[in-house]
């Protein structure tokens, strides 16, 4: 080999080991401007997002709060106390659950209240659904009522015709002739006898005093013609006895005791043997051949009726009998509890038909007069009290406590409770009335899901 060729040329250049392919700084560039766009889109799009998500909780804010707020149950149309929190069966009937929309505590309506009725509350109803069962509503108004009122009474005896067998001696009771309550009597008839020693010992002053009887008393207990018999008659012995007495000239150990009038035994307060002392009462007879009848009459309604109105009482016991009277005596207090006053009528009770107890009807001419009125299916009556259901516009129904009154036709005179003009649910009122018990429940449990009456989905 030549030194010639033995050493690298001098117009060639060294290859170096870092220097880049062709094309890498292209390739960079794109790579740089590609991570670039990337960055610029993410950044793009999570602000657009963001400010999606901040439109939509200031704009539908409202409607957001009021849809968290509402919870539907699946409730039994027959048996509204089944509710489930999932769609199925009543497992009591088979039905089909119905959905029910139990709105939140802060929707506008429930500010309004609840009602006054216990156990119900205010409910919401959406039109479709209250088109859907049929409710209808009508006005509270004020209308002419006609000159007759309808009444119930019941049977009294006559207080002026009770009679009250008592002695004002200590004794004891030796023979009872009439022993059983209810016994009919006649007047003068006898109905026991007594021992007494003091009516004895009055009985013998009044012989001595007459000198008709020989006695080791002393004389200075004698009394004056006059006083003796006096005496016997304030002691209770009847003028037959002294009469008697002053015939005969014997005093007698035993006293028969007879009826004062003819009637019924009412009570019979002693028995044979028994002690008895001035002030217990032995028998009590009324004379039943006249009866008074006691009316409830409602307050709003005294006005209409007076002392001589005519009236006619009839009775389930005797269909068909109308007795006449008139109204004697209007009593001047109120009842608390009923807010009703009692109107009297006397009656002949010839044959003694009608008995002390007895119900009927009483049917006053009395005066015309205004009051307020509902048909009477808008009323429900649930024993201590009859309410309605004040219909609201949007759909809200509001359980509302009424007194009620008389009843004339198809509807009933309210006494207190709505005003004039308001709206009631007319029909349908058992629905709304499920439904309102319905929330009232689940509003006392706190609206929490599976407590309560609230079930689990049926299987």
């Amino acid at each position: 080999m030549n030194a010639r060729e033995s050493r690298p040329a001098a117009s060639s250049p060294p290859t170096s080991a870092h220097q880049p392919p062709p094309g890498a700084r292209l390739m960079n560039k794109l790579r740089w401007a590609l991570f670039a766009f990337l960055l610029a889109f993410a950044a793009a799009s999570i602000g657009s997002y963001l400010m999606s998500r901040w439109s939509a909780s200031h704009e539908n804010s409202a409607p957001a709060a009021k849809h968290a707020q509402a919870r539907v149950v699946w409730q039994c149309p027959m048996h509204p106390s089944y509710v489930s929190d999932k769609p199925g069966e009543c497992p009591i009937c088979g039905m089909t659950l119905e959905p029910v929309t139990l709105e939140g505590t802060k929707e506008p309506h429930a500010m309004s209240g609840t009602g006054d009725v216990p156990g119900l509350t205010t409910v919401n109803i959406t039109p479709e659904r209250v088109q859907l069962i049929g409710v209808r509503t009508a006005r509270v108004e004020r209308s002419m009522t006609n000159g007759q009122l309808d009444l119930v009474g019941f049977v009294t005896p006559d207080e002026s015709r009770i009679r009250r067998v008592q002695i004002r001696a200590s004794g004891w009771i030796r023979k009872l002739y009439v022993n059983e309550t209810g016994a009919e009597v006649r007047a003068g008839q006898p109905l026991l006898s007594i021992y007494s020693p003091e009516l004895f010992q009055s009985e013998q002053e009044y012989l001595i005093n007459r000198g008709g009887q020989h006695s080791n008393l002393d004389s200075t207990h004698a009394m004056s013609d006059m006083a003796a018999p006096e005496r016997l008659r304030l002691l209770g012995i009847p003028d037959e006895e002294i009469q008697r007495l002053a015939r005969e000239g014997t005093a007698s150990t035993e006293l028969v005791l007879r009826s004062p009038v003819s009637g019924t035994v009412l009570e019979r307060g002693v028995v044979e043997g028994q002690y008895v002392n001035a002030d217990t009462p032995l028998l009590t007879v009324a004379d039943l051949s006249h009866i008074w009848v006691m009316a409830d009459l409602y307050e709003m309604d005294m006005t209409r009726v007076h002392v001589g109105d005519a009236a006619q009482f009839t009775t389930d016991g005797m269909p068909g009998r109308v007795f006449g009277g008139r109204v004697e005596f209007i009593y001047p207090t109120i009842s608390s509890e009923t807010r009703t006053l009692k109107a009297r009528l006397a009656l002949a009770n010839t044959g003694g038909n009608l008995r002390p107890g007895m119900y009927g009807r009483v049917n006053v001419s009395a005066r015309g007069g205004s009051s307020l009125s509902v048909p009477a299916e808008a009323v429900v009556n649930a024993g201590e009290h009859s309410y309605v259901f004040l219909a609201h516009p949007g759909g809200r129904f509001e359980p509302r406590v009424v007194w009620t009154g008389s009843s004339s036709g198809e509807r009933i005179q309210i006494l207190k409770g709505v005003a004039e003009g308001d709206t009631v649910v007319a029909s349908a009122s058992f629905l709304i009335d499920s439904e309102s018990r319905l929330k009232a429940a689940i509003s006392g449990m706190g609206g929490q899901p599976g407590s309560g009456h609230v079930h689990g989905g049926a299987q």
